[in-house]
């Protein structure tokens, strides 16, 4: 549009020029044209407007005939001797301007010169000249669009035309070579990509696009407008797409209210009906099998299942592209879009359909070449239709064991379902039992523990009756064991893992899980690592499991060997494209993020999504755990408790064993809440669900009660919470708790002969986990204090900046509190910078909203002789008339950059926060000075 509004003011000065708007049916050029008239006629522009039309024997000049004659409906001929010589020549377009010559070869020639001595005599701003479906043209009116083009650039005449890019030969190499020599520009229109088309949903809908929704127009349009209007259309008609009730007054508000199914356009499906009908009846039987076959195809194998020669089905298979009906895709061909295949096969009968579709079953099970799921699935689907229920069945279970072991769940399950799902076929005997165990190993790998259990125990009951079963029965008595460890049950896995056998590699691995679910950690590496030894690279899912054994088994005494471990998983994961290891070991590495003081969540939110994608809801669980921890780094406490709400759901519903974990994670959040009569709950709760004692041990005062104190300021208490920690950490060392050595800081500090402080550095120094990052840089801490009350000033400095945060943005609060106790000694023992110290915690601990903690790092800093600021660090460029009604330095920030035009996204990267804590503040922003909305914020700023 912006190009055809400067092309629009070139008849203005006395110019004119073609323009050419190409692009594939119901992309959009009609709609564009239709918006060019209308701003040339709002302009005062004459208009005419003209259409070619499909026919075997094309009326010659019928487009510009119907432009002209249309126009003069209103509009008049001006009086003009240099148009007057012209007049015959446009009789042939229009009868009452004159009786039209003989035929001539000069007379197209004078049509179009005289179109433009008509364009330089009207008065007014210019002409625009109109010819739609150029690609159904007459030789004559081509050859006066030629003529214009070469002719027009000093007349005030813009052309616009619209055309197709292949279903006119004539008219494409005609545009082609205009455009080659300059006489005419061509603009082509692309469907729409994703983003587009959500926004055009958007657009349509007055409001949010219903989750799913997009995709799904996306695959059914290809991103042609005019199938996505039409798309939409159908799914409001059927009632598929309803209006939400839920939506708030005036607001727009729609739902899914229906399984999403295919519907063919009434108007899409009759110009496919048409297309289908011109073909040779080899090309029409050629479409329908490769319609069954889904929206991409093998030509070769629907040529093979219809007994056709490569010649014969390559010259079917040109005539298709040549209606557009199909077009290249890499080595292989497509249906245009998934409309056109849907199209297709609304206008097979049954009896074809199940005919063409068991031929094409048996020529593609004929391939030797491995399936993959999507290839199993498509194969099974063929057979169904066929009417093959059993060996449709056989396939659905292949699907679902590609699945399993690439680890996409979720995909396995609907495999199996659709497996089991066929009611009256011959499913007895191994197909079924087959389908019943990897029924019982999805739901193990998937973390679903009773299900799992159920369904084995079910299964054993089966064999037990049946002769011929031992090997299947080991197999399932080590997917029970699975279940069972991931269920925490370990004495049941230990003894079903003694009854089991028949796969050294696996059993090894599953005993390695056992040992550390009780804590045997070198036992655990000990198994891990004969796993690998007698796997290598053959079987990656076996390697990937003991690579996350082996370092689940050295996180707790050293992260690096940790992350190392992970590391080597997860890159095998990837390589071999096991979906549910690669999430599972990416996890594992975001987990560790966490423990080395990175700020990025990046790894946590991506093996989310891949782990809820695959199905692995033990695994997006566990993640969801540690995205609450992350987010209690920083604070931001409501996206901390949706967190852990949504890992305690999953958990309870699948009984896992990190249950009393999480419970007492969302105690902690609750405590930093402020809410201490519901963490007493949830530690409560932690302790009546099953759990690991010494786990609860260690992690309710180090990880809860310790932190929670802080957050108030009282580092006593908080000293002897940690103190009772590191107590019961020493009789289990493995057990992870990388904040152990706040506790030889607080000692150190807190204790001015540094007797206890001496101890308790020595025992962070030389203990488990001493290479934790956060354990080191507390350690580093502790050590300048010391440095600096022994006199030592220079280096206590030195060892201070070197374990200061070091990354950009802000600075968690745990660490703002180990400045804050730093600055404490710093000011006592005279070295350092105490006051710049105290005042960067004070104004990170106020931004944080641990009023406690500020007013007692406020009763330090005059104990320590430093001026206290009268209002918050960083207040001081808060204009007055915002500080008297509570705005802060932080959201002083954050309007700044509102009223910039600046979304949240930018201001958080911008900022360095979240998204959800920059809407947190815009919210308290809106609030406090009683705006309406984001617009109205710009006066407050400026008083």
């Amino acid at each position: 549009m912006a190009r055809l509004r400067d092309a629009l003011a070139l008849p203005r000065s006395g110019r004119g020029g073609v323009w050419v708007l190409q692009g594939e049916p119901g992309v959009g050029k009609s709609r564009l044209a239709a918006a060019v008239v209308e701003e040339a006629e709002q302009a005062g522009m004459a208009v005419f407007a003209g259409r070619a039309v499909r026919s075997a024997a094309p009326v010659p000049l019928r487009p510009l005939g119907e432009a002209l004659l249309g126009w003069l409906r209103t509009g008049s001929v001006p009086d003009d001797r240099r148009l007057a010589p012209y007049l015959p020549a446009l009789g042939r377009l229009a009868p009452q301007l004159g009786t039209a010559p003989e035929e001539g070869g000069s007379s197209v020639m004078l049509v179009g010169e005289g179109l433009l001595r008509l364009a330089t005599a009207l008065d007014g701003p210019g002409v625009l000249l109109l010819v739609e479906d150029l690609h159904w043209a007459d030789p004559e009116t081509l050859s006066v669009l030629e003529y214009l083009a070469d002719n027009v650039r000093d007349v005030p005449l813009l052309v616009v035309a619209t055309t197709r890019p292949y279903d006119a030969p004539v008219v494409t190499e005609l545009v082609g070579a205009l455009r080659t020599r300059g006489a005419l520009d061509v603009l082509p229109l692309e469907p729409l990509d994703e983003a587009e088309v959500g926004e055009m949903l958007d657009a349509c809908l007055s409001g949010a696009t219903p989750d799913g929704l997009r995709d799904w127009v996306l695959r059914f349009s290809a991103g042609f407008p005019l199938l996505v209007e039409e798309v939409l259309a159908d799914l409001r008609a059927s009632g598929t797409l309803a209006e939400d009730p839920s939506a708030g007054p005036g607001q727009a508000g729609w739902r899914v209210a229906t399984e999403l199914e295919a519907s063919v356009p009434a108007s899409f499906a009759r110009s496919v009906e048409d297309r289908l009908d011109q073909l040779s009846p080899t090309a029409r039987e050629v479409i329908e099998a490769a319609a069954l076959l889904g929206t991409d195809f093998d030509w070769q194998v629907v040529g093979s299942a219809l007994g056709l020669d490569d010649r014969t089905a390559s010259a079917a298979i040109r005539e298709l592209a040549r209606d557009r009906l199909v077009v290249p895709d890499g080595d292989g061909f497509a249906m245009r879009h998934a409309l056109t295949r849907e199209a297709v096969l609304a206008t097979v009968l049954p009896p074809d359909r199940r005919r063409l579709a068991a031929l094409l079953a048996e020529a593609v099970a004929a391939q030797d070449a491995g399936r993959d799921a999507g290839a199993e699935q498509a194969l099974a689907e063929l057979f169904e239709a066929a009417g093959d229920a059993r060996r449709a069945a056989e396939h659905w279970l292949a699907a679902a064991r590609e699945a399993i072991a690439r680890g996409a769940l979720s995909s396995a399950g609907e495999a199996l379902a659709r497996a089991s799902d066929h009611p009256g076929a011959d499913l007895a005997g191994d197909l079924d039992l087959d389908i019943r165990e990897a029924e019982v190993e999805v739901h193990a790998l998937a973390g679903d523990i009773p299900r799992a259990v159920a369904a084995a125990a079910s299964l054993t009951g089966v064999l037990g009756g049946l002769d011929d079963q031992s090997d299947r029965s080991a197999r399932l008595r080590l997917r029970l064991a699975r279940a069972l460890l991931a269920g925490g049950r370990w004495d049941e896995a230990e003894a079903t893992l003694a009854e089991a056998g028949g796969d050294p590699a696996l059993t090894h691995v599953l005993e390695a899980r056992l040992a550390l679910g009780r804590q045997q950690e070198d036992l655990a590496v000990e198994r891990a690592r004969s796993a690998l030894s007698e796997v290598g690279a053959d079987r990656p899912e076996v390697a990937c499991e003991a690579w996350e054994i082996v370092g689940q088994a050295a996180r707790g005494r050293d992260v690096v060997e940790a992350e190392e471990a992970f590391e080597e998983g997860f890159r095998l994961a990837d390589r071999t494209g096991l979906v549910l290891w690669r999430c599972r070991l990416l996890a594992a590495l975001g987990a560790l993020d966490i423990v080395h003081r990175r700020p990025s969540d990046e790894r946590l939110l991506a093996a989310r999504s891949a782990a809820l994608a695959a199905g692995a809801i033990a695994t997006a669980a566990r993640v969801e755990l540690d995205l609450n921890m992350l987010r209690t780094r920083y604070f931001e406490l409501d996206e901390a408790m949706a967190a852990i709400d949504n890992a305690i759901a999953m958990m309870t519903k699948l009984k896992l064993p990190d249950l009393s974990v999480a419970l007492m994670v969302r105690a902690l959040t609750h405590g930093l809440l402020g809410n201490e009569d519901a963490m007493a709950a949830d530690l409560e709760a932690s302790r009546a669900v099953p759990h690991d004692a010494a786990m609860l041990a260690v992690a309710i005062p180090g990880h809860v009660l310790g932190p929670v104190a802080l957050t108030r300021g009282r580092y006593e208490e908080a000293r002897r919470h940690w103190e009772t920690a590191v107590e019961a950490a020493a009789r289990f060392p493995s057990l992870p708790f990388s904040t152990r050595g706040l506790w030889a800081l607080l000692e150190t500090v807190l204790d001015p002969d540094d007797e206890r402080g001496a101890w308790a550095r020595e025992v962070i120094r030389t203990g488990p986990q001493a290479n934790a990052p956060y354990n080191r840089f507390v350690q580093r801490c502790a050590e300048a204090v010391a440095l600096g009350r022994t006199g030592e000033k220079e280096q206590a400095e030195r060892v201070f900046a070197d374990a200061e945060w070091p990354f950009p943005g802000r600075e968690p609060w745990m660490e703002l509190h180990a400045r804050v106790l730093v600055a404490r000694a710093a000011a006592a023992d005279g070295w350092g910078a105490p006051e710049q110290w105290f005042r960067q915690a004070l104004e990170g601990l106020v931004d944080y909203g641990q009023t406690e903690a500020a007013s007692a790092c406020r009763v330090a800093m005059r104990e320590a002789g430093v001026a206290v600021p009268r209002r918050a660090v960083g207040s001081d460029r808060v204009p007055a008339h915002l500080q008297r009604i509570g705005v802060t330095a932080r959201e002083y920030d954050v309007l700044e950059l509102v009223v910039e035009g600046l979304p949240n996204k930018a201001i958080a990267e911008r900022l360095f926060l979240s998204v959800r804590t920059v809407e947190t503040h815009v919210a308290r922003l809106l609030q406090r000075t009683g705006a309406a909305d984001r617009g109205a914020l710009a006066p407050h700023l400026a008083g």
